[in-house]
């Protein structure tokens, strides 16, 4: 099955075709998804290759969405925008208990510093 990397790409969008999305790139161990500038994480409790120096890389200096969707390409876009701009940026992390929003934050800091 074909699974969007950007929620707003869906032919047809509805609440059963994006948790299906959602789901089969889960099962694809795609954690990441975009609502266009907006990331999805679903919490796949246990550690994926995915977070070292070599992916904080590889997401540097590129446009949101140009590559697979990651907490790494949040981080370069607002860390650039920032430099940029000259105007400070936010990103707000929200989610329920056990989610992952203080490992998404250790994952920020760490591609930040």
């Amino acid at each position: 099955q074909e699974d969007f990397d950007d929620l707003c790409n869906l032919p047809n969008l509805t609440e059963t075709t994006l948790l299906e999305n959602l789901k089969c790139r889960f099962l694809k161990h795609k954690i990441y998804t975009y609502a266009g500038s907006i990331l999805i994480a679903i919490n796949p409790f246990k550690f994926l290759p995915i977070y070292n120096p070599k992916y904080v890389k590889m997401y540097e200096n590129h446009q949101l969405g140009k590559l697979e969707p990651h907490i790494f390409a949040i981080a370069d876009v607002a860390y650039h925008t920032m430099l940029k701009k000259h105007v400070n940026q936010c990103i707000v992390i929200s989610g329920e208990s056990g989610s992952g929003k203080t490992q998404s934050t250790n994952f920020l800091i760490h591609c930040l510093t």
